[in-house]
């Protein structure tokens, strides 16, 4: 059974699941204009790149987004259909933001739009029936789908979600006539809009909670604030048995701390993560993917070798699909499991990997275990992950995590000064500001005096007060 527990502050919402005392799920949303995943947009293409069967649209934000020609059809088009229209500059277009725009890139949209409900997902352009594969019983799936057919507006599709085998049919066929009135809502004003232009806006962080985590096997949701708490029950207006699911928390203390959720938070963005035998995960993200490597750490277990890899790799493949899911890190991963020789071993390793991230909300692949022991993940990526919401890249070392040694820059100094003395025959004594790590070798004595009497100067120093130790300057003082 889990529980919900909701932080809302006006400049931020928070979602923690606890399942079992531990923290399953987590997500963040800060109230600003960069959450636009799913929002709907009247765009205008702006430049089209054939090469790469490509677009740029104008979406009415600062930076334009890209959008793959092939996502100007409905997925079912024959290629006849799309070889036969014509797009051009000045086009305009309904497209759906799929990715969050990144650093230096835009968003990421598609014309395949599709809307969700609690219980059902609209898609206008697709002609389609589908039907969760987790509602097993084949009566209820029978039922749903004949629902759909006396609502489903013709020509579009409609996903029946999971949770739709709990609703009743008022609560499931009100949900498809508000995604039809959506979508009508929706066309108008492409219709009536002059120029790019928001058309839809996504629900917020606290309505997609009731819509994508209120599950069956939640037994409570608490939210920490009144006006957060009013809109949830709201919600269940017609639904009293959901509704008494959901408390106010009215406590002291902040409610993340009263669950100890934030003190699982702070771990989150460390890069090392411990594993409960003594083992360690070190997670390290670079532009093009996120590196996990899995170490024994302390443990040295009490039996052999072989056993002791195994048990913290079979422990690692567990906490790997968690951190995933609490991280949200999108997009490539490559884990470097402890070596193991047999081949049993590695294939065990790979099915709790497989089972726990077939957990996920996101889309994950697994794809397989190289004989080096390496794994390759790809997990669907749409909004920015904790990473980019948290933090941002340091300004000393610049996002790269290191500087260069106080050695290294002792001896670029010196070769500088080497320069200035000898080549530009500068005058006078030398006054060196830099940082106190690289001064400290300069004050050595032997390397001072070694120094001063190869270039005849006198050196004088001073701390330069830049946390960055790459930061110095060379000053001379004419006689």
């Amino acid at each position: 059974m889990k529980t919900i527990v909701v932080n809302v502050i006006p400049e931020e919402t928070r979602m923690a699941v606890i399942e079992e005392g531990r923290l399953r799920d987590y997500a963040v949303e800060r109230d600003d204009e960069m959450h636009i995943v799913n929002h709907i947009y009247k765009g205008v293409i702006q430049n089209i790149l054939p090469a790469m069967q490509a677009a740029f649209v104008d979406i009415g934000r600062k930076k334009n987004a890209f959008l793959y020609l092939g996502d100007l059809f409905p997925r079912a088009a024959t290629k006849d259909e799309v070889q036969q229209t014509h797009i051009s500059v000045g086009q305009s277009v309904l497209v759906q933001v799929t990715k969050d725009e990144q650093a230096m890139k835009g968003a990421k949209v598609t014309a395949n739009i599709s809307i969700a409900g609690r219980y059902a997902v609209l898609m206008p352009n697709v002609n389609y029936v589908g039907v969760s594969k987790k509602i097993r019983d084949e009566a209820e799936r029978d039922r749903l789908r004949r629902l759909v057919d006396t609502v489903k507006p013709d020509g579009a599709g409609i996903i029946v979600r999971t949770v739709a085998a709990e609703a009743t049919t008022e609560e499931f066929l009100a949900d498809l006539r508000y995604l039809s009135q959506t979508w009508d809502g929706i066309c108008r004003r492409y219709k009536l809009a002059k120029k790019p232009k928001l058309l839809y806006r996504e629900a917020d962080l606290l309505m997609r909670i009731i819509r994508d985590y209120f599950t069956a096997d939640v037994t409570s949701l608490i939210v920490d604030t009144r006006e957060a708490y009013e809109r949830v029950v709201g919600f269940f207006a017609n639904d009293e048995e959901n509704a008494k699911k959901i408390s106010l928390y009215t406590g002291e203390e902040p409610v993340f701390d009263y669950y100890h959720i934030e003190d699982e938070l702070h771990c989150l963005t460390a890069r090392q993560v411990a594993l409960p035998s003594g083992g360690t995960l070190v997670i390290d993200h670079t532009e093009a993917l996120t590196v996990i490597d899995v170490n024994s750490g302390k443990y040295v277990g009490s039996s052999t070798l072989a056993d002791t890899i195994f048990h913290v790799n079979k422990e690692a493949a567990v906490e790997i699909a968690r951190q995933l899911r609490l991280r949200d890190i999108g997009g490539i991963v490559l884990v470097d499991f402890i070596d193991m020789t047999g081949a049993e071993r590695r294939e065990e390793v790979l099915r709790i990997l497989q089972r726990e991230t077939a957990a996920d909300r996101a889309r994950v692949h697994v794809l397989g275990m190289t004989a080096l022991n390496l794994v390759e993940i790809t997990r669907k990526k749409s909004r920015q992950g904790l990473q980019q919401t948290m933090s941002a890249p340091c300004t000393v070392c610049g996002g790269t995590g290191s500087l260069a040694s106080p050695e290294s820059i002792y001896i670029r100094i010196v070769r500088q000064l080497r320069h200035m003395v000898r080549v530009h025959h500068i005058q006078g004594d030398i006054l060196i500001s830099a940082h106190d790590d690289v001064l400290t070798l300069f004050k050595d004595k032997k390397r001072r005096e070694a120094l001063e009497r190869e270039l005849h100067r006198t050196f004088y120093f001073e701390n330069s007060g830049h946390p960055n130790r790459e930061v110095f300057s060379v000053f001379s003082h004419a006689e």
